[in-house]
């Protein structure tokens, strides 16, 4: 049985992505006098998905070259992808203003994917996970290490 206590961490963590030693990372809404602690890229991003949609559901643009459309999605992408990288990687902490406009310009740059040839969208988003995979791993091991009873990759038996 989960306590209280328990599902309310499980739903910070689902909202800011980030343990309450880390709120800073994350917005904070006040919201009924109780607050309300939301990731701040994963807001840019909405912002910038819900703003690229509209753009083009309501403007001239309705074809776009298709190599055009991928670079497009991949420039905009890139500096939320960096940011988080040296964040994860080398520790470096951002700011909520650069985590929100990096996020809004990913967002926004997903939207591009839509002209693009599905191909290489496919190949695109494969290569951005493999680069966050090794992010996660190398923050994992900069944040524990190998040695550490904290490191998630090791078992019981090996921490006793």
């Amino acid at each position: 049985m989960v306590n209280r206590k328990d599902f309310k961490r499980a739903i910070l963590y689902l909202l800011s992505h980030h343990q309450e030693d880390h709120l800073d990372r994350a917005l904070c809404l006040n919201i009924f006098g109780k607050k309300l602690y939301i990731c701040a890229r994963c807001t840019g991003l909405t912002l910038g998905f819900i703003s690229g949609i509209l753009l083009q559901s309501f403007s001239i643009i309705t074809q776009m070259d298709q190599n055009l459309s991928l670079l497009l999605a991949i420039g905009l992408a890139l500096p939320a992808m960096v940011d988080w990288w040296t964040q994860s990687v080398f520790g470096r902490e951002s700011k909520n203003y650069i985590r929100v406009s990096t996020g809004y310009a990913l967002g926004f740059g997903i939207t591009f994917l839509r002209f693009s040839n599905v191909t290489w969208t496919i190949v695109t988003i494969i290569i951005f996970f493999i680069f966050a995979a090794i992010g996660l791993y190398r923050r994992v091991i900069r944040e524990y290490g190998l040695k550490s009873d904290k490191y998630v990759g090791k078992g019981k038996e090996e921490i006793e």
